[in-house]
């Protein structure tokens, strides 16, 4: 552990912090800073910044004061296109004290996405760092972003862009505030059904939705924790995922402001499993990707543990430790005998959660995409304080957290918080109501009165069911949406229709990775593509079309229009594997509607070996 992290600068008596009251974000944030002023609040991994609550509390200031220059205000909303980085919370929180909203753009997106969401939001800054900057200026120039300001970070010098003012960060920092801006009355005004962030959605029509939660919202988000685990302020923290992800914000940003704790920002996802085994974090959202890579390294740990002795205890650690998840999973009692066993091997448990620097764990939720019960069970027996959680950005994230109690029964998350109503409708789908419900889809009034219906029910398209201690499983979805493995959701819609339009010899493409690393995909070919195919090449019909599918020059032909639709597709949509569906599929048939309209779900399960095998 590095000896800067041992002394954080909490008191030992540290209290949790709840909102008691807190009209905003902003209000949350100042008592924050004013209750542990010298306490760490932020760092980076090298420690080049190094920052107390006081510290971030004043560069706040300072910040909010040069984006009021650039004409923030009220109800007004500023891009971050960047990494984890603690510039990225400081600038939104100088939004949020402005009355302003935030929104965090996903690193992978490619310049159209970008181009959509900052222009949907109405932002007319950015702020970015070089990760982005290039793909921001292609937004610009190539996608027809309109926006007034660029501030670049970490450039001593900056190109112009057209129609657009660019900033270095020095140039931002020495920009003189209104006459009139006055910081504290800037913040003390701004109320709880004011728009604090903007989080976008992939929908299922290819069209992001922008998600408005409001300083309500967040409030009540971030003080739902203290319930499900009452933990005081002063915890290590570790932000590493999106920050454009629900998940990520609620744990790194607003329950970290909120109760107060000591935050390093992770930059580069490849030093990840470092950081884990150096600051041995305490409070965590895990995509379930994240414990099966922990599961992998203590596997390993085990198998080339060079003491005979040693690795058996840590194999029967194990085994135990799945036995007595297994009781909890059916609601039993394990037997005294197994549990006393177990209890024995603590210290070699602990050994194991070491390895990958999650001995120091004392609450973390897994979500954002179906969690595994094997996956648990390994982790649970461990002794890790995991926990499912369940919600979406339309309910500020979470509407069943993850509770540390003994009634936990792995596969389900839950039971709901406590502000929050949930019912079952008639077809099975999840009900909210609560103030966790969104305000509302920015630009979009007829999706909003979609989803919130006349009594403000969140409908939220999840097919779900309850058990007897009240917990939620999700067993499936209203709509098409693919998640993936590290909970990022993807509308198949939008794949398929930009690798479509890339070129002329793909009629349908299915796209597939539930629960998946990649994106993979059936591809059926167009008839008139194929039949064009033919004749530039002098291909006869007497070559069948399963033959023409074997032959490399056509694989080639139809790689390069995925890899060209591939290219206005974000890094995890992309299609990373393929194959070819030659079978005649008629409409009115399994695969096809009457109306030609393809029946995704009979498709996926008639060629569930094939999509397998893409895996394999």
């Amino acid at each position: 552990m590095r000896k800067s992290l041992i002394d954080l600068g909490y008191p030992p008596d540290a209290p949790q912090m709840r909102i008691d009251g807190i009209a905003s974000f902003c209000a949350a944030f100042q008592r924050t800073a004013q209750r542990f002023p010298g306490a760490l609040a932020m760092r980076t991994i090298d420690d080049e910044i190094r920052l107390t609550w006081s510290e971030v509390n004043n560069r706040v200031r300072r910040v909010a004061g040069s984006l009021a220059a650039l004409g923030l205000g009220p109800g007004g909303t500023v891009a971050f296109a960047m990494g984890n980085r603690p510039e990225h919370q400081i600038a939104d929180l100088a939004a949020l004290h402005l009355g302003a909203a935030g929104m965090s753009v996903y690193q992978s997106l490619p310049p159209v996405d970008i181009a959509y969401n900052v222009g949907d939001t109405g932002s007319r800054i950015v702020v970015t760092d070089p990760s982005m900057e290039e793909a921001v200026r292609r937004a610009v120039l190539e996608h027809g972003l309109k926006v007034d300001h660029l501030v670049v970070l970490d450039r001593p010098s900056v190109e112009p862009l057209e129609r657009v003012s660019v900033h270095t960060a020095a140039d931002f920092e020495q920009l003189t505030p209104p006459a009139d801006f006055d910081f504290e009355a800037s913040w003390r005004a701004v109320t709880g059904g004011d728009v604090a962030v903007v989080i976008y959605t992939s929908g299922t029509t290819g069209f992001p939705k922008g998600v408005e939660l409001t300083h309500h919202n967040l409030l009540v988000l971030a003080d739902g924790f203290a319930e499900v685990a009452p933990l005081p302020a002063g915890r290590r923290m570790l932000s590493a995922m999106p920050l454009a992800h629900m998940g990520e914000r609620t744990f790194s940003f607003y329950l970290w402001a909120l109760q107060g704790h000591a935050i390093t920002f992770c930059p580069d996802l490849r030093k990840l499993n470092e950081l884990y085994l150096d600051i041995r974090p305490a409070i965590l959202f895990f995509p379930p990707r994240s414990l099966e890579r922990f599961k992998v390294r203590i596997d390993q740990a085990v198998e080339h543990e060079p003491d005979p002795l040693r690795r058996a205890q840590m194999q029967r650690a194990i085994q135990l430790g799945i036995s007595v998840a297994q009781f909890q999973q059916r609601g039993e009692q394990a037997p005294p005998e197994l549990v006393a066993e177990w209890e024995a091997l603590t210290d070699v448990r602990k050994s194991l959660l070491e390895v990958c620097g999650l001995d120091g764990i004392e609450y973390c939720v897994v979500g954002g995409a179906y969690v595994p019960v094997d996956l648990m069970e390994y982790f649970i027996g461990l002794g890790l304080p995991a926990r499912e959680g369940y919600g979406l950005s339309e309910c500020s994230g979470s509407l069943a957290p993850g509770r540390l109690s003994d009634d936990y029964r792995i596969g389900y998350a839950g039971p709901p918080a406590s502000d929050v109503e949930v019912r079952l409708a008639g077809d099975g789908e999840i009900l909210a109501r609560g103030p966790r419900v969104m305000k509302g889809y920015r630009n979009q009034p007829e999706a909003t009165a979609a989803a919130i219906d006349e009594e403000g029910w969140l409908h939220t398209g999840d097919i779900g069911t309850v058990n007897d201690i009240g917990q939620i499983k999700i067993i499936g979805r209203k709509q098409e949406i693919i998640i993936n493995s590290n909970g990022k959701n993807m509308s198949p819609g939008r794949i398929e229709t930009r690798i479509k339009v890339a070129g002329q010899l793909i009629g349908i493409l299915i796209a597939v990775g539930e629960a998946r690393d990649f994106v993979s995909a059936l591809v059926v070919p167009d008839d008139d593509g194929v039949a064009a195919y033919r004749r530039r090449h002098g291909i006869p019909d007497s070559v069948t079309l399963a033959e023409l599918t074997e032959d490399a020059d056509f694989r080639a032909a139809v790689q390069a229009q995925i890899d060209r639709g591939n290219k206005t597709l974000s890094a995890v949509e992309r299609v990373r594997n393929w194959t070819f569906v030659t079978d005649d599929w008629r409409p009115g048939g399994e695969e096809l509607t009457a109306t030609n309209k393809l029946r995704r779900r009979s498709v996926l399960s008639k060629y569930a070996a094939r999509i397998e095998e893409m895996y394999q």
